[in-house]
């Protein structure tokens, strides 16, 4: 702002200079002389404005004020950190510790506070920095929430103070000395209410320690309610319960499961081993924060000794969980609800057995394909209705969404009356079994249309031609024919227009198609030729020497590449065709017909590499 008066100020002076000079006498010193005395009384002015230069500016730390900032922010017990704008200039110890940053500050140092800080505490922040950095500048506190390095927030409250040693910085100070509103009767009557309760409340943190419990789990387990506080709560549960409980707890409390409820057992003070319902939920503030896992414990002994199944899944369960598939017991209904399932559920369909229990999550029938669900209801009630075992296949969907195929056997459970008690049984995964079916079904349908010989058939007879070859001297050659370009077109047709298209490529094959050659398909659009006349269409005639034999299999290979290499019709879309033919001739270092094969195709690949069209001979 300054340089532009300033040169305002010299333009009004030449102004003034000519001026002057127009009327000549005192004017011509008076004018330019007034004109300089205001300039130099504006500028005067303008460098006492806000404006001016140095106003808006606010005197900066150097970097020894700088570095006392660091030393009383390291030397602050409490988590601290100093700021410079609103980017971290130094955060002590104990402020890394509580965001699970040891021995990583140099992570944190540079960062913008609000990268640590939830989302929606950025105006609270803002707000409070407004207050501490202002021209009044004065303490300003308030409640913020951090992120710590798992991305889970942390509440603590908030002191923020200028620091005068150091211009521009602010120092804020981290507690968890948050005011806690005093208990009026009401609450402390509830908690007598509650103590006298038969069922266990309790609640728990993030990190599954009791926060509370009232009187009847002193009356359940026997441990104290002082001594229980501040202690895990799977300390408690039976060692082979205790590890998928905590799993489930532990996502209640992070917030990626809103509800569960299973049997499990208890352990205690004496070592008695009780089975109590667990119903557990997350613990929500009005404001949106998680603050943990609330629930209740009722025992259930009585009920689960009374109950077969609760005694046959404690037996069994090591068992089930080998079997590769999954065990159920459930009801009849078009849900297929489940009662029980071994964690075998787990591989088959990527859901936990207590996701399938009771339909907590999914219920069983929803998983079977539409276009199945019918066809298993009708097999499954008509066997069920002359007390038959029933057998079926059918598919049902993954976690995923990826439909598979299963196997299910089952039956009936029925009472002393007739009276259906229930269904159990078995579902395996059979999609590997089926997808080999339908390979070999479609090889088959194609073989027999196109005329080509088997795989097997091919490789006996390949294997058969090299023996007679290196015990009589016998020539023949081996083709392995690679066909490019239409595999992304194929991935995008149905199966149905995959074959006919493979079909067509397979009845190109005309120049090898007499009863001197043999013709199979490998996989991928790879096909090998077996050829042992080398006069096609003609009659047959032996050829002696390299000399002869050589041309006589390229000719064959340029008549077969000009056949393939035609466009191919998909729907209403020409396919572009690129062919490389490898070429392996009989020869006594082949011990083998694979060894054959592997020459035929490091030929074929060499002459992809040089380009559409191009034949090559194996070590040639």
């Amino acid at each position: 702002m300054t340089l532009y008066v300033f040169s305002a100020w010299m333009l009004a002076l030449l102004f003034a200079a000519v001026v002057g000079s127009w009327y000549g006498g005192e004017v011509s010193y008076m004018l330019p002389g007034f004109v300089g005395m205001a300039g130099l009384l504006v500028l005067w002015v303008a460098r006492r404005l806000p404006w001016g230069a140095g106003g808006s500016r606010r005197p900066q730390a150097t970097a020894q004020q700088m570095q006392w900032a660091g030393e009383l922010c390291h030397n602050i017990s409490s988590p601290s950190v100093a700021i410079q704008g609103q980017i971290i200039s130094f955060a002590n110890q104990a402020f890394l510790v509580l965001l699970n940053f040891r021995g990583r500050g140099d992570e944190v140092v540079g960062l913008p506070l609000t990268n640590l800080l939830h989302p929606v505490d950025h105006p609270r922040l803002a707000t409070l920095l407004a207050i501490a950095g202002g021209d009044d500048a004065s303490d300003a506190e308030g409640v913020l929430r951090l992120v710590n390095a798992e991305g889970a927030p942390v509440k603590m409250h908030a002191s923020i103070s200028p620091l005068p040693a150091a211009p521009g910085s602010l120092l804020i100070q981290f507690s968890r000395d948050a005011v806690t509103p005093t208990r009026d009767v009401a609450e402390e009557s509830m908690a007598v209410v509650l103590d006298q309760l038969d069922l266990v409340l309790f609640k728990i943190d993030a990190e599954g320690r009791i926060a509370y419990v009232n009187r009847a789990w002193e009356r359940l387990t026997g441990l104290t309610m002082s001594d229980s506080r501040g202690r895990m709560l799977s300390a408690a549960i039976h060692p082979e319960d205790r590890a998928p409980i905590e799993k489930s707890l532990l996502s209640i409390a992070g917030g990626q499961l809103d509800y569960m409820s299973t049997e499990m057992r208890l352990v205690a003070a004496s070592g008695n081993v009780f089975w109590v319902m667990l119903r557990a939920q997350s613990c929500t503030l009005p404001d949106g924060d998680l603050v943990g896992v609330v629930g209740t414990l009722t025992e259930v002994t009585r009920r689960k000794r009374g109950e077969d199944m609760g005694s046959t899944r404690r037996y069994l369960s090591t068992l089930l969980a080998n079997v590769p598939g999954m065990v159920y017991r459930g009801r009849n209904d078009p849900d297929w609800t489940m009662e029980f399932v071994s964690d075998g559920c787990v591989d088959l369909t990527g859901y936990e057995p207590w996701e399938l229990v009771d339909n907590h999550r999914v219920s069983f029938g929803s998983l079977v394909h539409p276009e199945d669900r019918e066809f298993v209801w009708a097999q499954v009630q008509s066997n069920l209705a002359q007390h038959k075992p029933y057998q079926i296949s059918y598919r049902i969907a993954d976690v995923s969404g990826t439909y598979i195929w299963v196997w299910e056997q089952g039956r009936g459970v029925f009472s002393s009356q007739g009276e259906l008690l229930a269904i159990e049984g078995f579902v395996t995964d059979v999609s590997e079994r089926r997808g080999a079916e339908e390979k070999a079904r479609r090889r088959m349908w194609f073989e027999a249309r196109t005329g080509m010989t088997s795989r097997p058939i091919f490789d006996a007879l390949l294997a058969w031609t090299l023996h007679q070859s290196q015990v009589g001297g016998y020539p023949f050659a081996l083709l392995w024919v690679e066909v490019s370009g239409i595999t992304e077109v194929l991935m995008r047709s149905s199966p149905e227009a995959a074959d006919q298209v493979l079909a067509t490529m397979a009845r190109r094959f005309r120049p090898v198609n007499y009863p001197g050659a043999a013709v199979t398909y490998l996989d991928n659009h790879q096909f090998a030729v077996l050829l042992t006349d080398f006069r096609a269409g003609e009659a047959a005639r032996a050829v002696s020497g390299s000399n002869e034999l050589i041309p006589a299999v390229s000719q064959i290979a340029s008549r077969l590449v000009q056949e393939l290499s035609a466009p191919l019709r998909a729907g209403d879309e020409d396919i572009p065709v690129s062919v490389a033919v490898g070429i392996a001739i009989a020869d006594a270092r082949y011990i083998g017909a694979e060894s054959m094969f592997a020459a035929a195709q490091r030929a074929a690949t060499q002459a992809a590499e040089l380009g559409p069209g191009h034949c090559e001979f194996a070590d040639e």
